[in-house]
């Protein structure tokens, strides 16, 4: 059952609960003029090529490393911890499992699953979003979605999303991203998060135009 296969991200979300806090310090009047400024730009800022891959009118570059530990490779700033988790057990598997990192206010999970048939690239992001939303107090907020996104050859989906705390205050931004490789027919959901626009799209564009689904391997187009 499909439903029972979007429950696989649960476990594998649940250290993303803390994304969602509250942040301190500044006066309410001012961060709600910074955040919902940052808000208004978020579907503007990562563009969806002709060639479908996302792009950033000034990326910043910055050193990476590669994860590929469970037959992918995934770029990551080579300063940051990964940290796998396994979905349905404790430990990460070629079938299934998760990693996370963060780094400078912006925090990643990446899921994938092994299921028959495997997850849509939509089911991917409308999955991943509905656990975080259920997971936090905090109120999520979708913003915009779409079909446009490449990952490695392959066709994706995404969406982005605020979240907000008690008040209704926004208190950070996020994007998900869907897709399905081929070569092992495992779904993927990757989910970025943080409090500050820039970075989390960077981090989205860096991750899913250097991700791979087979170390060492480019896929062919559908």
């Amino acid at each position: 059952m499909r439903a029972a296969h979007l429950i696989l991200f649960v476990i594998a979300c649940l250290s993303v609960v803390a994304l969602a806090g509250c942040s301190k310090g500044k006066d309410d009047s001012e961060k709600i003029e910074e955040l919902t400024k940052q808000v208004a730009a978020l579907n503007k800022a990562v563009v969806i090529g002709a060639d479908g891959i996302a792009h950033l009118a000034t990326p910043t570059p910055v050193a990476i490393a590669d994860y590929k530990q469970f037959g992918f490779g995934l770029p990551v700033p080579a300063n940051v911890k990964v940290t796998a988790a396994g979905v349905t057990g404790k430990d990460a598997s070629n079938d299934n499992g998760s990693v996370l990192a963060s780094s400078g206010g912006t925090s990643l999970i990446l899921v994938w699953n092994k299921v028959s048939p495997p997850l849509t690239a939509q089911e991917s992001v409308v999955g991943a979003f509905n656990v975080l939303q259920s997971l936090t107090q905090a109120q999520f907020e979708a913003q915009g979605a779409g079909q446009g996104l490449t990952v490695d050859n392959q066709p994706g989906s995404y969406g982005t999303f605020v979240t907000r705390d008690e008040r209704s205050t926004i208190v950070g931004v996020g994007i998900i991203g869907g897709w399905i490789c081929p070569n092992d027919k495992r779904s993927y959901a990757i989910t970025v998060t943080g409090k500050d626009l820039e970075p989390v799209q960077q981090s989205f564009v860096y991750l899913t135009n250097g991700f791979r689904c087979d170390a060492g391997k480019t896929q062919t187009k559908p």
